[in-house]
């Protein structure tokens, strides 16, 4: 018997019954063999003695399950215990189908206990309080976990603030709960979106699964309709592996092109270079030139902040205040800067060529002081090819007290609302136009967003080298992307 392909035809039997809007709806998207399988492959099995736990929470129709027994079987496991925690109703006849085929299995013993329960609000408790699981701890968990934010205050974040910085998803509880339910050494392979790697909502639930496992793998792909192919669901989704244990800081990462997972390549970093800042940012670089950049960017000791600057987010929402908005400047507006006033690394204002209105009557708390800046674009098309894109404003360039910033627009002041040395704002405008701090950024962030948060916890060359770079900068007045690049070069290689 082809155990998985068994499954797999139960599993498109029941998407056939159901809408995809209906399965979005609890964030239930279900793995395709290849990815299964590749899965499960990446557990280390070579340890077994005796019987081995395994769970697989959140389980669906036993994709996953399938996939892990049809590997052990392949690597002369005789023994499972398997705990599969499902509570979808619709899915629970299919589930109980296919776990009939897995006892009917001849080359290996399997018992199996279905938990028709939900997974976090079943053990929140021990999970809070730091007690053994109702579960039990297991020696491998695999998982594809339901994708699906919920409200703060929903029954599933009750026991579980420990994780939760902002807006909780149930991808993330999953994973920080089966932390909890592992023994020590116990081995967890889940497919999960990007998102948990960055921004500050995730910042706590990575505090708590570097504090207590590591990293040992994470799989990319380039192609992001191309993971759940039985689903259609366009998600950038990666497949991570952890282990319970602060012994191992080797990270194997791999990549493909999509879920054939033909011409896999494959690099080696330390989770120190991988998992930087006190955020615990993880970068994913895809070639030995990211992962160097990733050592040579991640030595500066200096951020934004601690040289006394930040960036910030646009002070007016443009569509929110379209009756303060005017063609022309009349008696009390001020100048509105939005991406498109950026042009070639400097600003341009007014845009001729944009018919939007770019005056602004303003409250208190939409102006700022007509001072030096650097601008940062919010965001980005995927089809751009560069993230960052700052741009040099000088006071100089509008005559007049006050201006104000769109929302879609980033930018950089003293916290103490001073002016910014101007061979700083031109050091700024160096590492930031550079293809080394793109690409740095693009490693760690795989949206269009520019994340304030993000940019103030990355690490940057100190004032003195700021300055120099500013210095050099001013000489020549060449807003290059290649300028920039030789400019930072030299220091990166120092």
């Amino acid at each position: 018997m082809n155990l998985i392909s068994e499954v797999l035809i139960n599993t498109r039997n029941f998407l056939l019954s159901q809408t995809k809007d209906t399965r979005k709806k609890i964030g239930q998207f279900f793995t395709d063999e290849q990815t299964a399988l590749y899965m499960a492959n990446m557990f280390d099995l070579s340890n077994y003695k005796g019987k081995i736990r395994v769970l697989d929470p959140g389980t669906g129709t036993g994709i996953l399950s399938a996939a892990f027994i049809e590997i052990a079987i392949k690597q002369n496991i005789s023994n499972i215990d398997l705990v599969l925690v499902e509570n979808n109703l619709d899915v629970l006849p299919i589930l109980k189908e296919n776990i009939k085929l897995f006892k009917s299995l001849k080359d290996i013993k399997i018992s199996v206990t279905l938990i028709e329960e939900n997974f976090i609000t079943f053990q929140s408790n021990s999970f809070r309080e730091k007690t053994p699981s109702r579960l039990g701890q297991f020696d491998y968990i695999i998982c594809n976990p339901p994708y699906l934010k919920i409200p703060r205050n929903s029954e599933e974040t009750i026991n579980m603030d420990e994780v939760i910085s902002g807006a909780p998803n149930l991808y993330f509880l999953f994973m920080a709960l089966s932390i909890h339910n592992l023994f020590d050494n116990g081995e967890m392979v889940y497919i999960i979106p990007r998102s948990w790697t960055s921004g500050a909502y995730f910042k706590k639930f990575r505090n708590y699964i570097f504090d207590s496992a590591s990293l040992s793998q994470v799989h990319l792909f380039a192609r992001r309709d191309k993971v759940f192919s039985i689903e259609k669901v366009l998600q950038e989704t990666i497949i991570v592996k952890f282990i319970k244990s602060k012994m191992t800081d080797i990270v194997t990462l791999t990549s493909s092109e999509d879920n054939t997972f033909s011409n896999v390549i494959t690099h080696q970093s330390s989770q120190k270079v991988l998992v930087q800042g006190s955020s615990k940012y993880v970068f994913l670089p895809t070639s030995s030139e990211e992962i160097q950049l990733l050592q040579r960017i991640g030595k500066f000791n200096n951020t934004l902040p601690k040289l006394g600057m930040r960036l910030k987010t646009g002070l007016t929402v443009d569509f929110k205040n379209k009756n303060r908005l005017k063609n022309q400047a009349e008696k009390g507006t001020v100048p509105l800067l939005f991406p498109f006033n950026i042009d070639n690394g400097r600003i341009n204002f007014p845009n001729k060529n944009k018919e939007t209105y770019q005056y602004l009557l303003p409250t208190n708390g939409m102006k700022q002081i007509n001072k030096d800046y650097i601008f940062i674009k919010r965001f980005s098309s995927k089809e751009e090819k560069y993230r960052l894109q700052p741009a040099i404003y000088l006071c100089e360039d509008i005559n007049t007290q006050f201006i104000s910033t769109d929302n879609k627009l980033n930018f950089i002041e003293r916290i103490d609302k001073r002016p910014i040395e101007r061979n700083i704002i031109f050091g700024l405008f160096v590492i930031f136009n550079s293809t080394y701090y793109d690409t740095y950024y693009r490693i760690l962030n795989g949206s269009t967003q520019v994340n304030s948060t993000e940019i103030n916890d990355l690490p940057i060359p100190n004032k003195n080298d700021l300055k120099h770079l500013g210095q050099l900068f001013k000489q020549s007045q060449n807003f290059t992307r290649e300028f920039s690049d030789n400019l930072l070069g030299d220091i990166l290689k120092s």
